[in-house]
């Protein structure tokens, strides 16, 4: 059995991912996908003291799984708290965390019900950011030089001898209602005009760029791609502002030998089978680490490169359950 917890929107990369499954399994290969609001709205029961875990009609047997791909599981608004009268109820909220919060740990529970498994990544497996800066200098990569304050003279005084960018310190994500949504992008930093106190934030130094570079890591192979977003005024401080009129030019790349390397010492401290990762060539030539992202979107890279990554995920998933089984055979 392999079993790939998702979502139900805004996963094109799941669904892809799945059809290469199903083009190159065997007969005999059971495909489970468990998608984070299916613990909402489909049948499911675990039964903790006789280890029993049952989905859609489906017996989950930790004896039989064999491999598991962890992609995503549930964006924190998905929650329509109900009955209604809560949506009056003044720790509203509070409730909603809880209830992500209960989620979550049926997600880790899961994690050691089927620990004789083959995990492709965890649920549990949250990435610190700014850690993972750290790091990377410890490989030996660039990095931005960052600052986390609450203190706007703090922020302003580093503006006279810097340009600044701001980005979120954790993931960035986005807000929706009746009829739009809003993103969160990084953005140039300018004078505050007032003093004292904001919420704690992230700036770091802009570094002028020749271009951009969205790597994505898959049985120890850095899949690479340049993207040449610096020209257009839309784009030039964070690619994902898309121009939808005249879209940056994305082309393959080959990284230097010395910075896979420290990438690949970096994705084994992190324990990560496959990610994403974002870094800058700067105008003089200099290689930036930006972050690492376990379930980064890879679609973008993989269509515009002819990388095929989806079916190469998906072959990488069959590898694992062709090894797995047979260690149970043994």
């Amino acid at each position: 059995m392999i079993i790939i917890f998702s979502k139900n929107y805004g996963e094109n990369t799941t669904d892809d991912v799945l059809n290469w499954l199903y083009h190159h399994k065997k007969n005999n290969e059971v495909i489970v996908r468990i998608n984070g609001d299916d613990l909402l709205n489909k049948d499911f029961y675990i039964d903790i003291s006789n280890s029993e875990f049952n989905f859609n009609n489906q017996k989950i047997d930790n004896q039989i799984v064999n491999t598991i791909w962890f992609r995503r599981s549930f964006d924190e608004d998905f929650i329509n708290i109900e009955p209604k009268i809560f949506n009056e109820f003044d720790n509203n909220k509070t409730l909603q965390n809880h209830l992500l919060s209960e989620l979550g740990t049926i997600y880790r529970f899961l994690e050691s019900f089927l620990d004789n498994s083959v995990w492709i990544n965890k649920y549990s497996e949250s990435i610190n950011k700014l850690k993972t800066l750290k790091l990377a200098e410890k490989h030996g990569l660039n990095i931005p030089h960052t600052y986390i304050t609450n203190k706007i003279e703090i922020i302003n005084k580093l503006i006279i001898e810097n340009n600044l960018i701001t980005k979120p310190i954790s993931d960035a994500v986005t807000f929706y209602d009746s009829d739009s949504h809003y993103m969160m992008y990084t953005s140039e930093v300018s004078e505050i005009k007032k003093e004292g106190y904001i919420f704690p934030t992230k700036v770091q130094n802009k570094i002028e760029k020749k271009f951009e570079l969205r790597i994505f890591y898959l049985n120890d192979i850095f899949y690479s791609m340049a993207i040449f977003s610096q020209n257009d005024n839309k784009t030039r401080v964070d690619f994902r502002n898309y121009n939808r009129q005249k879209g940056n030019r994305n082309v393959p790349y080959q990284l230097p030998i010395n910075i896979e390397s420290s990438l690949r010492e970096i994705v084994k401290d992190l324990n990560l089978k496959t990610c994403s990762i974002d870094m800058i060539v700067s105008k003089d030539e200099k290689y930036y680490f930006l972050e690492v992202n376990p379930v980064g979107q890879f679609g973008m890279v993989s269509k515009p490169c002819n990388y095929y990554l989806e079916e190469q995920m998906s072959l990488f998933i069959l590898k694992n359950y062709e090894k797995s089984r047979n260690e149970i055979k043994k």
